[in-house]
């Protein structure tokens, strides 16, 4: 292979850089179980969900049951926006990377236990 092509090889490859592997499956793992459980949970759910708490008037509280893929499409844009940037700094010091990629790993966490907390309301 020729050095002008041996960057955009290792940049990219399928499979993240062995010392952040643990926290970007489990992300994958995450967006991929949330996709699914908003595809099977879309055709039980009321037609309107309460998602915004912080408004004052209840009407405003309430949005259509389209809202509900705001959490698996912002999930994917940050694993897969965050694995990109992994990919684009691979360079860089591999503490840093780590912390970036466990940060990305308690966004998951933290929207899907949002998204949770609307089904089960919902439900």
């Amino acid at each position: 292979m020729t050095p002008i092509l041996a960057p955009l090889k290792s940049m990219y490859r399928l499979r993240p850089p062995k010392f952040v592997r643990v926290p970007i499956t489990l992300s994958y793992i995450i967006t991929l179980s949330i996709l699914l459980l908003v595809l099977v949970d879309f055709f039980r759910i009321q037609p309107v969900l309460p998602l915004f708490y912080s408004l004052a008037r209840p009407d405003e509280q309430l949005a259509p049951k389209v809202w509900i893929f705001f959490f698996p499409v912002v999930l994917t844009l940050i694993t897969f926006g965050h694995l990109g940037l992994i990919y684009r700094y691979h360079n860089y010091e591999p503490l840093l990377l780590q912390l970036f990629a466990w940060t990305t790993l308690v966004i998951n966490i933290l929207l899907s236990l949002a998204l949770l907390r609307v089904l089960i309301i919902v439900s």
